[in-house]
C-alpha cells in the first residue's frame, strides 16, 4: 500500500507540475505580490517600481533551486513560503535526510497542494551535492538579459502646452523609456545597467545631457569562498524587521495574512528603475562557521525642497523627494540639493533554530535637514546627523517561530516589534504581531509592520489564522487594533482604528480558483464641517466585498472576472458613499503561432475620490501595474506576447480609460482636456541562456 500511495502521489504531482507550468507564465505577477501591491498603492498613493522579487523568480525558472542543498535564506528568497513552512522543510530535511523525490514535499507539514504548485516551477530535487562552482563557472552559467520598454500617453497633457509667449511646462516629450542589461547567475554572481526616463523629462538636452535621467549599475557576488555577498554600485540593505532600514518588497497588511515577517538577505543587488530606495556605494558579508558581518557605506544625492527660510549662504532641507521626477523648472531644482552618507553594518549569529542580530546605522545630511514645523511633525527629525541601531531576533521551537526587533534612534526613541506564528492543528495556523513605534522615533528607510505607511506614531496589535477547512476550501482572516498616540497627518489630535479581514477560497478543481473577500476598516480623520473653522476628527467607516473567479482551461485559455464593491462613511455625515466595479480578464496563447493575447475589459462607477478602487493589470513583462478607478466609466486593454524565438520576446499593449461626464482628466500638468486617457507600450526582451 505505501508503494501504490507514492506512486499514485508521484503522479499527482507530476500532473501538478504540467499545470503549474501553464498557470504560472513568466509574465504574470505572483499572486501574493500582485495583493499586496493593490495594498501598498493604496496607502502611499504611488505604485512601487521594484520587481527584483519578479527578476528573480524567473531567474529561478531557468535555474532552479535544489531543495536538498537550498539554505534558509534562498527559501525566503522566493517569496513564496511562510517562515513556519520554510521551518518544517529545514526539520524535514534534517531529521529523514535528502529528499529522494518532489512528491515527498506532501509530507511535509504546512505544504498544502496549492503551495507545492506554487514552488514547483522553481525548484527542484537533484543532485544531493552542493555544486563547486569556479570563477569561470560564475561566468558563463548566468543569463543575459536585455529589455527596453517604451511607453506613452497619447492625449497631450496640460504640461506639454505652450503659446507663443509662454514654454511648455515640462521640459521633455511624454515618452517614457527603460532600458535595462542584467547578467545573472542566481546565488552566485549578478551584474548590470538601468538606465531610465520618465515622461516630461528632457532626453539628451536642457537639463539632461547625458541623455537618460537615470543610471544605476551594480555588481554583486555571492558565495565566493568566504564572502557571502559583495556589492559594488547600487543594492538595497534589509536589516531585522525594518525598523531601522528595509529597502526592498515587504508585505504588509492583505491578502497573504500569514506573509507578516521580513525576511531575507542583509545585501541584495539593486536592479529597478525606482530613484530612491537604495544604497549606492559599497557593502560586503562574511561568513564564518555559524557568524555574519556585514558593513556597507554610501554616498548619494537625493532630491530634496529647500526650508520656506532657508538662505543662500545657509540652505536647509524641507524635506525629501522620493518620486524621481524632473520635468519641470521647479522640479530640476530639487535634483541633489540633499548629499546623504550612510553607512553601517549588521552582526549575526546563527544556530540550527534560532539567530539573533546587531544593526547599526548612521545617515548623515549635508546640508541640514530642518522642517517646516506643524503640530503633527514637530518630533520629526532635524540637523545634520541621525543614527539608529537595534536587535533584532528570529527562532523556532516545535510547531512555534517567533521573531522580533527593538531599535532605537536620534535621542533614544524606541521601536518595537514581536512576532509570532504557529500551527495549533495540522489545518489551522495562527500569526500574531504587536507593534509599538514611539511618536518621535525616527529612521530614513524603515519599513516596519504596521497600518502607517511610516515606522512612527503608532501602537498595534495584528492576529491572523488559516484555516484549510479541506482540500478544497481554506479561509484566511485578520484583525488589527492599532493606535496613533500623536498628531499625524490629516488627524489633529491621537487617533486609532480597527481593521477586520474575511476571506474564503474555494478551488473544486486544479483549474478552477474562487474567493470571496470581506474588509472592514474604522478609523479617524479630520473632516471639515461648515459651521466650524477647524477641522473635526472623526471616524470614518470603509466596507469592501470582493467576488473573484479564475479558470484555466489547459494551457491556452485562462479567464478572471472580479466584481468589487466598497462603501465610506463618515460619522457627521448622513449620507455615505458607494462605489463599484467589474472586470473581465481574458488570456489566450494561439495554437500555430507563439502569441499570446489577453486583455481587459472593466466598468466602474463611485461616488468620489475618496471611494476609490484599486486593481493591479497585466501589464508588460516586470511593470507594477496598478489600476486606480474612480468617478463613473470603462476601461480596457488589449496585451499582445510575441514570442520570437527561444531568446527574444516582444510585447504590445494598448490601454484606455473613458470617463463619463467629465470634460477634463486629471489635475495640474497633468491635465488632459476630454474624457479619455489612452496608454500605449512597446517592450522587448532578449535573453541569452548560460551554458
Amino acid at each position: 500500500m505505501a508503494a501504490i500511495s507514492r506512486i499514485i502521489g508521484g503522479l499527482a504531482l507530476a500532473c501538478m507540475h504540467v499545470v503549474a507550468y501553464g498557470q504560472q507564465q513568466e509574465d504574470v505577477m505572483p499572486v501574493a505580490v500582485e495583493n499586496n501591491l493593490e495594498y501598498q498603492t493604496a496607502g502611499t498613493e504611488t505604485v512601487s517600481e521594484d520587481d527584483e522579487q519578479w527578476q528573480q523568480l524567473n531567474a529561478w525558472r531557468r535555474h532552479q533551486l535544489q531543495l536538498n542543498t537550498a539554505d534558509e535564506a534562498s527559501l525566503q528568497a522566493l517569496g513564496i513560503l511562510t517562515p513556519l513552512q520554510i521551518s518544517n522543510f529545514l526539520q524535514y530535511r534534517s531529521l529523514l535526510g535528502d529528499l529522494l523525490s518532489i512528491y515527498e514535499l506532501q509530507a511535509i507539514p504546512g505544504f498544502e497542494p496549492e503551495i507545492i504548485r506554487r514552488i514547483l516551477p522553481y525548484v527542484e530535487v537533484g543532485n544531493d551535492l552542493s555544486p563547486h562552482y569556479e570563477m569561470k563557472d560564475y561566468l558563463r552559467k548566468g543569463d543575459h538579459v536585455l529589455l527596453m520598454r517604451y511607453g506613452r500617453t497619447l492625449e497631450k497633457a496640460r504640461g506639454y502646452l505652450h503659446t507663443d509667449s509662454t514654454a511648455a511646462a515640462y521640459m521633455g516629450g511624454p515618452d517614457k523609456l527603460l532600458l535595462r542589461y542584467r547578467y545573472n547567475f542566481p546565488r552566485y554572481l549578478s551584474w548590470g545597467l538601468v538606465m531610465e526616463k520618465d515622461a516630461g523629462e528632457a532626453f539628451f538636452k536642457g537639463a539632461q545631457q547625458r541623455g537618460f535621467d537615470f543610471y544605476s549599475v551594480h555588481f554583486f557576488l555571492r558565495n565566493y569562498r568566504g564572502i557571502k555577498a559583495l556589492a559594488l554600485g547600487d543594492y538595497t540593505v534589509n536589516l531585522g524587521q525594518g525598523l531601522l532600514n528595509w529597502q526592498s518588497h515587504a508585505f504588509g497588511k492583505g491578502a497573504a495574512v500569514m506573509q507578516i515577517k521580513r525576511e531575507g538577505e542583509v545585501v541584495r543587488p539593486y536592479t529597478s528603475p525606482g530613484e530612491f530606495y537604495f544604497f549606492r556605494g559599497a557593502a560586503i558579508t562574511l561568513q564564518r562557521h555559524r557568524w555574519e558581518v556585514t558593513a556597507f557605506a554610501s554616498h548619494r544625492k537625493l532630491d530634496a525642497s529647500s526650508s520656506p527660510d532657508s538662505s543662500q549662504e545657509e540652505m536647509t532641507v524641507a524635506s525629501l523627494v522620493s518620486n524621481g521626477y524632473h520635468r519641470t523648472t521647479t522640479e530640476i531644482e530639487k535634483r541633489g540639493r540633499v548629499q546623504l552618507i550612510s553607512a553601517g553594518g549588521n552582526i549575526r549569529y546563527n544556530s540550527s533554530r534560532w539567530r539573533v542580530g546587531g544593526n547599526l546605522l548612521l545617515h548623515r545630511f549635508n546640508p541640514a535637514w530642518e522642517k517646516e514645523r506643524k503640530p503633527y511633525n514637530q518630533f520629526d527629525f532635524s540637523g545634520k546627523q541621525l543614527s539608529a541601531a537595534s536587535i533584532d531576533y528570529a527562532g523556532s521551537w516545535k510547531n512555534v517561530h517567533v521573531f522580533g526587533e527593538l531599535a532605537t534612534a536620534g535621542s533614544g526613541q524606541p521601536a518595537f516589534v514581536q512576532g509570532l506564528l504557529t500551527s495549533v492543528a495540522p489545518s489551522v495556523d495562527i500569526s500574531l504581531v504587536y507593534r509599538y513605534y514611539d511618536k518621535a522615533y525616527q529612521s530614513l528607510f524603515a519599513n516596519g509592520f504596521g497600518d502607517g505607511y511610516r515606522t512612527v506614531n503608532e501602537q498595534g496589535l495584528y492576529t491572523a489564522t488559516t484555516v484549510k477547512v479541506n482540500s478544497r476550501f481554506k479561509l484566511d482572516a485578520y484583525a488589527d487594533i492599532f493606535r496613533f498616540p500623536w498628531l499625524k497627518y490629516r488627524a489633529s489630535g491621537p487617533s486609532g482604528g480597527k481593521e477586520f479581514f474575511l476571506q474564503g477560497t474555494y478551488t473544486p478543481g486544479r483549474q478552477i480558483t474562487m474567493l470571496l473577500r470581506y474588509n472592514y476598516r474604522q478609523a479617524e480623520e479630520n473632516i471639515p464641517e461648515p459651521a466650524n473653522p477647524i477641522p473635526v476628527l472623526t471616524d470614518i467607516t470603509s466596507r469592501n466585498i470582493r467576488f473573484q473567479s479564475a479558470i484555466q482551461q489547459g494551457r491556452r485559455l485562462s479567464i478572471r472576472t472580479r466584481i468589487e464593491y466598497s462603501s465610506y462613511q463618515a460619522a457627521t455625515v448622513a449620507e455615505g458613499q458607494q462605489g463599484w466595479m467589474i472586470y473581465q480578464d481574458c488570456s489566450y496563447r494561439l495554437l500555430r503561432v507563439p502569441v499570446t493575447v489577453s486583455g481587459r475589459l472593466a466598468r466602474f462607477k463611485t461616488s468620489s475620490y475618496d471611494i476609490r478602487i484599486y486593481a493591479t493589470e497585466n501589464s508588460v513583462l516586470y511593470e507594477n501595474a496598478v489600476s486606480q478607478l474612480y468617478g463613473h466609466g470603462w476601461q480596457y486593454y488589449l496585451n499582445v506576447k510575441w514570442k520570437v524565438n527561444a531568446r527574444c520576446s516582444c510585447w504590445g499593449r494598448f490601454h484606455q480609460t473613458i470617463y463619463q461626464g467629465v470634460q477634463q482628466v486629471g489635475s495640474g500638468n497633468d491635465r488632459i482636456a476630454g474624457n479619455k486617457k489612452t496608454m500605449l507600450q512597446f517592450q522587448l526582451q532578449y535573453l541569452i541562456n548560460g551554458k
